[in-house]
């Protein structure tokens, strides 16, 4: 059965909350039976025993047991600490080198990052840059388009992935002696990390057995699945404000069970950034920890994408919906749309303009000494929040014309 897609009809209306929900089936090639000899025995039986092991055991020492705060903090800690070497390690640095770090900070996301048992940082971005680069299509190790089973799971269960491993996008990364040494001796690092320290944390508290069950066994399945949704939710789930290329999608909900991955349409139109929650207020606790080490002087380079670019992204993405043609629609009419379209996003070009010049100028004066800074600083300041509020105005107006564009009205009153 070829994969099918349906995609929810932009309504511009209400294009602030507007969701995009794509509802995938899986597709011949990833629903055919395959041969046991294609399965990956090793990582099949891991996804699939961590699960049951946790629920008949968890049953069975939280009945006998109970829960101790031991238990719990040592499963909060595991969580955040294996989870954030994933998104803020193995992603955003090692896969996309959106910022640099001290090497005390990369060996703890080593570490904790071969606790979350995700493979080592070469096999993990070896795999993750591939996706980037083929988005949607064969070569797309967790390719949406078979399936959402596939993207979130079904790939790592058959040697298909292994097949095609290639080291040769991650030459950057193999000249690290520290990555080739966790790639060499990924496994007893794993297991010594993941499990042997939860136990030694329980048994100096009076509770090993329980701390490997919530820091070692719950946690992982946890961190698997919370990883898991970013290949499958985040490309089934929400809007695509600033690419409409990819099957990729922002969504509040992803980001909250993914810490902080779910705006992943931002994300594959500029993997660059070392955040994926662009706005201020957008949950994305990553962008939050890796501002905090640059602060302490443990991160430094972090990428930003110029407010300009990201604002073009957005208005480029707005007029390829609202120009799309549509039955009925003469090319009078689209070309009306088109002009009103041109002088309406001129102007929020000029608001993002000037917020953007602000916003550099301010982190710049951030960083000087002496006794003008101050002064500076101050300045900049109420510069900045001026030019906050005109960029919001300038987005709100925008809205509204574009939902008076998108009904026909486009001879909407300025």
């Amino acid at each position: 059965m070829v994969a099918t897609a349906r995609r929810a009809e932009y309504d511009a209306s209400d294009s602030s909350t507007r969701t995009e929900v794509v509802t995938e089936t899986i597709s011949d090639s990833s629903a055919r039976r395959i041969s046991p000899s294609r399965v990956n025995w090793v990582t099949t039986t891991f996804l699939l025993l961590t699960p049951l092991v946790g629920l008949v055991w968890g049953i069975v020492h939280i009945h006998a047991a109970g829960v101790h705060p031991v238990e719990i903090a040592a499963f909060a800690f595991y969580v955040c600490a294996t989870g954030f070497s994933i998104t803020t390690g193995y992603h955003r640095l090692f896969a996309h080198r959106s910022y640099e770090c001290s090497r005390g900070v990369k060996i703890v996301y080593l570490l904790f990052g071969a606790a979350a048992f995700q493979h080592s940082v070469l096999s993990w971005c070896s795999d993750h840059r591939r996706h980037h680069k083929h988005i949607d299509h064969d070569e797309d190790p967790y390719n949406i388009q078979r399936g959402f089973l596939w993207a979130h799971i079904g790939w790592l269960l058959v040697m298909e992935h292994k097949d095609r491993a290639d080291f040769s996008n991650v030459h950057d990364l193999s000249a690290d002696p520290w990555i080739r040494f966790q790639d060499r001796f990924y496994v007893p690092i794993a297991v010594l990390m993941g499990f042997a320290v939860p136990f030694a944390i329980g048994w100096a508290a009076g509770h090993p057995w329980g701390c490997v069950l919530w820091a070692g066994v719950f946690r992982v399945v946890l961190v698997h699945h919370s990883t898991f949704l970013v290949n499958s939710l985040a490309h089934t789930l929400g809007r695509r404000p600033y690419t409409l290329a990819v099957s990729a999608r922002d969504s509040v909900l992803t980001a909250l069970l993914t810490f902080g991955e779910g705006y992943h349409n931002f994300h594959h139109r500029f993997a660059a950034d070392y955040r994926n929650g662009v706005a201020r207020r957008s949950w994305d606790p990553g962008k939050w920890l890796i501002g905090g080490l640059e602060s302490l002087g443990l991160a430094w380079d972090l990428r930003r994408i110029p407010r300009e670019r990201i604002v073009a992204a957005q208005l480029a993405c707005d007029e390829e919906r609202l120009l799309a043609p549509v039955p009925g629609r003469s090319e009078q009419a689209r070309a009306c749309l088109r002009e009103r379209f041109t002088e309406m996003s001129a102007c929020v070009e000029r608001a993002a303009s000037r917020l953007g010049s602000v916003e550099r100028e301010f982190a710049a004066a951030r960083e000087q000494w002496g006794l003008r800074r101050r002064a500076q600083v101050k300045h900049l300041r109420a510069e900045l929040r001026s030019a906050r509020i005109e960029m919001r105005a300038a987005r709100l107006r925008w809205r509204t014309v574009l939902a008076g564009l998108a009904s026909g009205s486009a001879a909407l009153s300025t």
